[in-house]
């Protein structure tokens, strides 16, 4: 990444510079730092630099933009030059854009696309998004037991142009059955007259193209991959899910589990429409809204206590409000740990427990606090002590819940942070603003 500073001088010579300098520029610079650059411009700067780019230089950088600002400059081009870009492009940053084109433009530039593209989009389109054939990429290297080392290091040089790796090749047999993959280091190393089935390594790690697109993360990470073969039900090759890829999905599964949890929508985004933000958030908002109704009729059942002793009022927020906190932490590790595989369904119990254990203790210790609070604010040791039990009781509940509810949604095949911080909120709170007021009743006499 580049500092503010320098990227700015960049962007001042990119878009307002000598022809020569921008020239010179675009070919020298990576294509990661132009496309920090020019994310944000207006389509027509945009396009006038990668005009000076070579094609697959071009293809390169526009890859790097995110796909909203990708269907954003799409619109600014012909049907000719956007299949010339597509064409350009690595086979799963284009199946990713085509998916996004509007109909009409799909309509109009797959025509366009040679057969082997549009064979190879029609393949990966064919996917759902969170199974991992949708992130997979149809550029890989393959080899056959039978080829010589010499053979097989002649064949990739052949192969490598447009591959997103070549350190693995994969050893396929008929009907491109998955037999082994073997590294490049190997090759080289190996004698030249000796075969790739004598030299290859038999035991592979794979997914499946239906796995979940979490799980090919899950692998790529475990065993320190650079890339992970896809396979079909019937263990043919398919495919390659490359650990670049592997970290995209990390990274959205990420950001949609933090949006989640704030009850908001993976779909919106910050130049998403007015009305768009409005249809996405409404939904969250009306559900909250009736969750805190629920908080409020609990409180008002205990009326004639609260008017009995005002400054009850004061001290609900804090039982409330804790118990909130508490929650969401509980929830947090719990969505994270679900996320990583650390917590497989069969353990939830465990887990449940845990974290209630968790709860009692910081109760305890939380509650000593504020009891002796109460206690030396307003001279009334019962008070102190309903602090304390209140406390104890809805953190207990606050680990009960923030464990319990994201494992029980998982076990229900739903995200597991899917609006869990609006019932873990409304949970503890009328837990909370219950027990608090009971004890507070049941102790009134003692309080007077």
């Amino acid at each position: 990444m580049t500092t503010p500073e320098y990227a700015q001088d960049l962007r001042t010579l990119l878009l307002s510079g000598e022809a020569g300098t921008r020239r010179d520029l675009c070919a020298e610079l990576p294509e990661a730092t132009l496309a920090e650059i020019l994310t944000g411009q207006s389509p027509q700067s945009v396009w006038e630099l990668l005009s000076l780019m070579r094609p697959w230089k071009r293809a390169a950088v526009f890859g790097y933009f995110n796909l909203d600002f990708q269907v954003y400059l799409t619109e600014n081009i012909n049907k000719d030059e956007l299949a010339d870009l597509l064409t350009e492009m690595s086979a799963d940053e284009r199946v990713d854009l085509f998916k996004r084109l509007p109909e009409d433009a799909k309509e109009s530039v797959f025509p366009l696309l040679a057969k082997a593209e549009r064979e190879d989009i029609r393949k990966l389109s064919s996917y759902e998004e969170n199974m991992a054939g949708s992130v997979m990429t149809s550029e890989y290297v393959t080899l056959t037991p039978d080829l010589t080392v010499t053979e097989a290091l002649a064949k990739l040089r052949r192969q490598w142009p447009g591959k997103e790796t070549i350190y693995y090749a994969y050893v396929i047999g008929e009907d491109r059955r998955l037999l082994g993959f073997v590294s490049l280091r190997k090759l080289i190393l190996a004698k030249p007259t000796a075969y790739v089935g004598d030299i290859m390594k038999a035991e592979v790690i794979y997914i499946r193209a239906v796995d979940p697109r979490e799980k090919a993360a899950e692998l790529i990470a475990k065993y320190d991959l650079i890339a992970l073969p896809v396979v079909n039900g019937g263990a043919a090759l398919v495919g390659i899910i490359t650990h670049d890829d592997a970290l995209d999905v990390v990274t959205e599964e990420a950001t949609e589990d933090m949006l989640r949890m704030a009850s908001a929508d993976a779909e919106e985004y910050e130049n998403s429409s007015i009305l768009q933000s409005i249809r996405l958030r409404s939904p969250w908002l009306t559900l909250n809204l009736a969750t805190a109704m629920l908080s409020s009729f609990t409180v008002s059942r205990f009326q004639d206590t609260i008017s009995s002793y005002v400054m009850l009022a004061a001290l609900m927020p804090i039982i409330a409000g804790l118990g909130g906190n508490a929650g969401t932490q509980t929830l947090a590790v719990t969505v994270r740990g679900i996320a990583l595989g650390k917590i497989p369904l069969g353990r939830g119990r465990g887990v449940i427990m845990r974290e209630a254990s968790v709860g009692l203790l910081n109760g305890a210790i939380i509650g000593l606090l504020v009891g002796s609070i109460a206690f030396f604010v307003f001279h009334k040791p019962w008070l102190g002590l309903i602090m304390l039990l209140a406390m104890v009781c809805n953190l207990i509940i606050a680990g009960l819940l923030g464990s319990a509810i994201p494992l029980a949604l998982k076990a229900l095949k739903l995200d597991p942070a899917l609006g869990s911080s609006i019932f873990i909120t409304a949970a503890t709170d009328i837990s909370g603003f219950f027990v608090f007021l009971s004890l507070a009743t049941l102790m009134m006499p003692l309080l007077q």
